[in-house]
């Protein structure tokens, strides 16, 4: 089947304009086209201030029919400006696109892909324009929303499932930068990455593609083609990458804020696998930073992001109470800066001169962790711009 599966976010999709503009990229593509669409810019972030002003704790379920409003009317909205153009389409739910997930209510993933309506309407000549961001349980049929960005991986899991040529992500930038170009003026955009960047890059906060995208991306090998929805710029490819010689390559600069740091004491080693395992299943994004030995045994540093401190405590209480660890610190709100690449070491020049060169830019280094792929540092938020700035020069500006 000659098909693209065409993803608009938000900003795509934020007025009339916007999505009578996305109707005619669909009605001028050549070839068969499934779009995949957010909530109209700023219409999640609507939905989430109301069910706060309603309940400080809203129910699950609840929340997620709210939210899932969003996208249904930019499918509906989408579909209606198809029609006018004399495109036929056809707007589909979560249900109805087959899009099945684990249940969880807020962060749902998808385990399956069941297209065969979607795919009817291409074979009849329509375009099907689907709601993102959301899918049915498996067993119950719950609708549950997925974690934030889950338009694009709803996007992805259809062009595996379709066999799609490629997945287009429009959006409000010309493609992936080898920094935020909003805060670094020389940053680049890049013509091509493989999964495993882009991955690391989405992994250090880069809100262009959700890290959970591009893994499934990687794992089906599906073309990702990130675009802007208001020029026709070449954009960026995301896609496998010839094998890696090992030599120390910088790709690009992410971060995040809002962040804070734990530090658990006291911890038993016989119970670090265990503790670690709980942390890899929470449902939100967990830093695993080390773990160290000293006088009183065993610690373990990790980041979380600050709204999230709640539901990790609650979790870190039951460790507790099993005697996994005595003492339990949290930090103030730090910012984690990662330089993404490859052939990463700890004793390589380039890295040990990291540290350093922050320091002497003013930048205030809490940690350091070395991967392979990506070496992070958290400092103090104010630093954490400053910091961006320092290690895109010193690895990504040329000369």
């Amino acid at each position: 089947m000659d098909l693209v599966i065409q993803k608009y976010g938000g900003t795509s999709l934020g007025d009339v304009d916007k999505i009578g503009h996305a109707a005619q990229r669909i009605a001028a593509a050549n070839g068969s086209v499934v779009a995949v669409v957010s909530a109209m810019g700023g219409t999640t972030d609507a939905m989430l201030g109301l069910a706060r002003e309603l309940t400080d704790n809203p129910h699950a379920r609840e929340l997620d029919l709210l939210l899932s409003t969003g996208e249904q009317a930019s499918a509906a909205a989408l579909a209606m400006a198809l029609h006018e153009l004399g495109v036929p389409a056809r707007s589909f739910n979560a249900r109805d696109g087959g899009i099945v997930t684990d249940g969880v209510h807020g962060c749902a993933s998808i385990v399956n892909v069941r297209p065969g309506l979607i795919r009817e309407c291409v074979q009849t000549g329509y375009v099907p324009v689907v709601t993102g961001f959301q899918g049915v349980a498996a067993g119950t049929g719950e609708l549950t929303t997925l974690s934030r960005g889950g338009s694009d991986t709803t996007a992805v899991a259809l062009a595996a499932a379709l066999r799609a040529q490629a997945c287009e992500i429009f959006t409000d930038v010309e493609g992936v930068f080898t920094a935020d170009p909003r805060h670094v003026a020389d940053a680049r955009k890049l013509d091509h990455l493989s999964y495993e960047d882009m991955a690391e890059l989405a992994a250090g906060g880069a809100t262009v593609l959700a890290h959970s995208s591009v893994e499934l991306a990687g794992a089906h090998r599906v073309p990702i083609h990130v675009r802007s929805s208001t020029t026709d710029g070449a954009g960026t490819w995301v896609t496998s990458a010839p094998p890696d010689d090992g030599r120390f390559t910088a790709v690009g600069v992410a971060h995040r804020t809002g962040q804070l740091r734990c530090r658990l004491d006291g911890v038993d080693p016989a119970a670090l696998t265990t503790i670690a395992a709980t942390l890899a299943d929470l449902p939100m994004p967990v830093d695993v930073l080390d773990h160290l030995t000293d006088g009183a045994g065993y610690s373990l540093r990790f980041m979380v992001c600050a709204p999230d401190r709640d539901q990790v405590n609650e979790l870190l209480a039951d460790l507790r109470a099993a005697g996994a660890y005595t003492g339990c610190h949290w930090s103030a709100p730090m910012g984690t800066v990662s330089l993404v690449g490859r052939g990463f070491r700890p004793h390589h020049p380039q890295v040990r001169l990291l540290p350093d060169t922050l320091r002497t830019a003013g930048v205030t280094v809490r940690d350091m962790t070395v991967r392979p792929r990506r070496i992070s540092v958290t400092c103090p938020e104010p630093d954490v711009l400053k910091a961006v700035t320092r290690l895109h020069g010193l690895f990504l500006t040329p000369g």
